[in-house]
């Protein structure tokens, strides 16, 4: 039996002066999980950006960094 079974058994065994707080209550859970969704997505979607940029410059950080490297061990 799911979870979500086992809740609508217990939300119908409540009095019924309850569900109106039930009905807020799964409205409020359901707002959360939408705002976590669009939380989640909104980051993805910037360490998406994020990679793409290191990827696009990857080959000029490399070089720099060798360059550096480089100039750090004739300093030995």
């Amino acid at each position: 039996m799911t979870n979500q079974a086992v809740l609508q058994r217990e939300i119908e065994t409540l009095p019924i002066q309850y569900y109106g707080e039930v009905v807020d209550f799964i409205g409020y859970l359901r707002h959360k999980a939408q705002q976590t969704a669009i939380k989640t997505s909104s980051q993805e979607q910037i360490r998406e950006r994020e990679l793409e940029c290191i990827n696009c410059h990857a080959d000029e950080l490399n070089s720099e960094m060798a360059d550096i490297l480089l100039d750090q061990s004739l300093d030995i």
